[in-house]
């Protein structure tokens, strides 16, 4: 991805705000959005082979870090954009969180645009 085409994702980012405890995403759910998270943390049962783990570690995930980035592979793959992807973890937010969101709606405008993975033309997809 070029400077260009991140650019072009940055312009469609929406602020959040989340309210502590709440899920994110649950397993077995379609991914409705990319997050970005600016402040606040988040956490996901730590898993082994897509079975959640035996004991209560977690992955924290905080500032700096992305929720639901295989929206970026798959927009890239895609070529209908009817088999939106499913998340593979449960997700809940262990503070308030700030993050900025990009939606499937808002990647499926950017890929048929051409703004992004311009490689793929509209009668690919």
């Amino acid at each position: 991805m070029n400077d260009g085409e991140l650019g072009r994702i940055c312009d469609y980012l929406k602020p959040k705000v989340f309210e502590e405890n709440a899920k994110v995403v649950e397993v077995g759910k379609p991914l409705n959005a990319m997050l970005y998270i600016i402040a606040g943390s988040m956490q996901a049962p730590i898993t082994d082979a897509g079975e959640a783990a035996s004991s209560t570690s977690f992955d924290t995930l905080k500032k700096g870090m992305f929720v639901g980035e295989q929206l970026l592979d798959w927009a890239m793959k895609t070529k209908a954009f009817d088999d939106q992807p499913v998340s593979f973890k449960t997700i809940r937010y262990t503070t308030k969180v700030e993050a900025f969101a990009l939606t499937v709606d808002d990647m499926k405008t950017l890929v048929l645009s051409g703004d992004i993975f311009p490689m793929k033309s509209k009668s690919e997809v």
